[in-house]
């Protein structure tokens, strides 16, 4: 076990991160839009792990592709590299829309995505109708959750914008939405924190108030575990290109966790529709302003499915009191899951002892009975000897083996657990199944 001497010395080195590289949540937003084909502008291995990662998590083949950068094109530049990718990719496999996410090593060499596009777009007047976004994301400026965010604002910026081209439909067997006019949209905004099975959920709560959901992007059509006869290059399933057109008219916004605050006020800004944030809906004070809100919105009553939800989760917290309200838990998330989880555990009179994020994105934002850190894993190991339970993604397993505690394996990589990117811990159905997992862990 760690030495407690050692436990509260300052470490200059991480030494077993928790954090991804914010081209995976670059590539997790991508994933979440039909018919776009994801291309990675650094070396075949940063692609090669993103997939390992994403694969391992999801159980599925994740379409991505690499410009495949080398010694001599990082230390010449990568410019000519990405018009041949972005060129390569359209020819080959005509895309409906491609998304070009850029690494710590084409970032620290300055390359120039949208000069590289514009020049491509002169050479190539064929391709100028083509949709393709493009997301700075270096290793260096956060974790999966900057990525994922850069992405999605980068996506409403180049394709929802009120000067976008008015596209046809596309005619994909994936329906992310109701194609009905009459019946209002809302457009919702996840965080990469919620599961496909969180995000289904999300917009079934949203249908119980007669709104039609467009979903930005939307994983719980594209990697929600259904069977594909084939692995294709671009992404089947997810937000429809044209669903972007059809943001002006939406009702209202809602985005869920902080990160995603920003890609809110884009669309409010651009469409002026209201907009409304909502840093977590899984525990019962956070389910209760998402539900009242969506009554306002609506102005229809709280549907008697989603009372009956609450009553049972009110049960539940009246039948589990003494056991979760004991409880000493450590915590190593994501900072949009991390508080979630942590102020549901918090609202029922659990104790969090150790609160690590990933990155210091909304660090001073949100707030905990305990300071929220930046820590890795062997932090959450030199700490977390005192608490009960750790939650904390499959790699937290070596600091629950060395502490001898329960792992509740929760964010991404979930990879020694069958069923995650299913599993749903959101509104008051989520969150009753997150406290019984909670204490199912225990025992």
């Amino acid at each position: 076990m760690t030495n407690p001497t050692n436990a509260n010395k300052t470490r200059h080195y991480e030494g077993n991160p928790q954090k991804n590289s914010p081209a995976l949540g670059a590539t997790l937003a991508y994933l979440g839009i039909n018919g776009l084909l994801a291309l990675l502008h650094g070396s075949q291995g940063c692609s090669s792990f993103i997939r390992l990662q994403l694969s391992r998590h999801y159980k599925e083949p994740i379409p991505l592709n690499s410009t495949a950068l080398l010694e001599d094109s990082v230390i010449f530049g990568g410019w000519e590299h990405l018009k041949k990718g972005i060129e390569v990719a359209a020819d080959k496999y005509k895309p409906q829309i491609i998304g070009v996410m850029s690494t710590g090593l084409t970032e620290t060499y300055g390359d120039d995505m949208v000069s590289a596009l514009s020049s491509l777009r002169s050479e190539r007047p064929d391709l100028k109708e083509l949709p393709i976004v493009l997301s700075s994301t270096p290793d260096y400026m956060g974790s999966m959750q900057e990525g994922y965010q850069r992405t999605v604002e980068a996506l409403l910026t180049t394709l929802a914008g009120p000067s976008s081209k008015t596209l046809e439909p596309s005619g994909s067997k994936f329906n992310s939405t109701f194609n009905d006019v009459s019946v209002p949209s809302i457009a919702l905004l996840p965080g990469c924190h919620l599961t496909p099975g969180d995000v289904d959920e999300l917009k079934e709560i949203v249908m119980e108030f007669g709104f039609s959901p467009i979903t930005i992007p939307d994983l719980s059509i594209s990697l929600d575990g259904h069977a594909e006869l084939e692995a294709a290059p671009v992404v089947q399933g997810g937000t429809l290109l044209e669903d972007f057109q059809r943001l002006s008219k939406c009702k209202a916004c809602l985005s869920f966790g902080l990160s995603m605050e920003t890609s809110g006020e884009i669309l409010k800004r651009t469409h002026e529709i209201p907009h409304h944030n909502f840093p977590s809906i899984t525990g019962l004070a956070a389910s209760d302003e998402f539900v009242l809100t969506l009554a306002k919105l609506s102005s229809k009553p709280i549907p008697e499915k989603l009372l009956r939800q609450r009553s049972r989760l009110l049960d539940t917290l009246a039948d589990y009191h003494d056991q979760l309200g004991s409880l000493k838990t450590a915590i190593a998330l994501e900072m949009d899951l991390l508080y979630s989880l942590a102020s549901c555990l918090v609202e029922v009179g659990a104790e969090i002892s150790v609160a690590l994020a990933a990155s210091r994105a909304g660090i001073h934002k949100l707030s905990l009975p305990i300071p929220i850190e930046v820590g890795d894993l062997e932090t959450l190991e030199e700490r977390g000897g005192r608490s009960r339970l750790i939650i904390a993604n499959s790699n937290g397993r070596q600091a629950a083996g060395v502490l001898k505690l329960p792992h509740l394996r929760a964010g991404l990589p979930v990879f020694d657990w069958v069923g995650y990117p299913q599993k749903c811990w959101i509104g008051y159905s989520g969150t009753q199944q997150f406290l019984f997992d909670t204490l199912n862990s225990l025992s």
